[in-house]
């Protein structure tokens, strides 16, 4: 059973068998709200995408966590852009790893928790949960499976660039020929052609 005790700011957990114990779940963002609303337990949910290093760099503490925790329930959401969810839960960034109890957003992890000390020092603070005596808090090679940086080209930054790039060589080029045209270098260079 779930017991909140708002007024402390302590969220009791209990296993409601809908749990897949120490597992992440990754879910897409049409079916986060069906897997939100069908737990009345803590939930875990961190946004990320593949192409940011930081994401990629939290993902093996985020795997480690749900070892450590396994009566929470862990989802990771990937998104490409600035969705809906985003906006819903209030995440401006990747990585952003939220707090939910029965289906209401209860914390924002901070992101300065990126390693397994933090953010298991601040489940511990923030729940009545704690990690087994035989539970190591370390992130194992197991937690680093199949967590890759995917190579990414920023084509609005690229676009920016260039533009900026352009736009400069265009409007400083009249200024530049007008100051050339009366050095003699230039006019040696003119006359050899």
């Amino acid at each position: 059973a779930v017991v909140s005790t708002q007024s402390t700011g302590v969220y009791r957990v209990g296993d409601n068998g809908m749990i897949q114990s120490g597992v992440v779940s990754h879910v897409g963002e049409s079916e986060l709200s069906a897997h939100l609303n069908k737990t009345s337990t803590c939930t875990l949910l961190l946004f990320y995408t593949p192409y940011c290093k930081y994401s990629m760099e939290l993902m093996p503490h985020y795997n480690a966590l749900a070892r450590l925790y396994p009566s929470i329930q862990h989802i990771a959401v990937h998104i490409n852009s600035y969705s809906s969810s985003c906006v819903q839960y209030g995440a401006v960034g990747t990585p952003t790893v939220l707090l939910f109890h029965e289906s209401k957003v209860v914390k924002k992890i901070p992101h300065t928790y990126r390693n397994i000390t933090d953010l298991h020092s601040f489940i511990a603070n923030i729940t009545d949960l704690k990690s087994g005596p035989d539970v190591e808090v370390a992130v194992t090679e197991a937690d680093k499976a199949n967590v890759e940086l995917l190579p990414s080209l920023d084509y609005p930054l690229i676009f920016s660039v260039t533009f900026l790039s352009c736009s400069l060589v265009y409007h400083t080029s009249s200024y530049v020929g007008a100051v050339l045209k009366n050095t003699p270098i230039f006019n040696f260079f003119m006359n050899m052609l």
